[in-house]
């Protein structure tokens, strides 16, 4: 039975190594959370990686 559609997006996973969890924790700003630090920094990731690439136009 398929899930029923709840306007988010699925929740995704990943276990990084400890101390880096740590050391990651201890830069995010008060009032962030560490949802918010990883999307930015993916989408900083991913401009980054198309202004790269000749003839893509970043995302804003």
């Amino acid at each position: 039975m398929a899930r029923p559609a709840t306007g988010q997006t699925p929740p995704i996973s990943f276990r990084p190594p400890q101390q880096l969890l740590k050391e990651f924790d201890a830069t995010i700003e008060e009032g962030r959370s560490r949802s918010d630090v990883l999307i930015e920094l993916m989408h900083d990731r991913v401009n980054k990686k198309r202004r790269e690439r000749p003839g893509e136009e970043p995302t804003p």
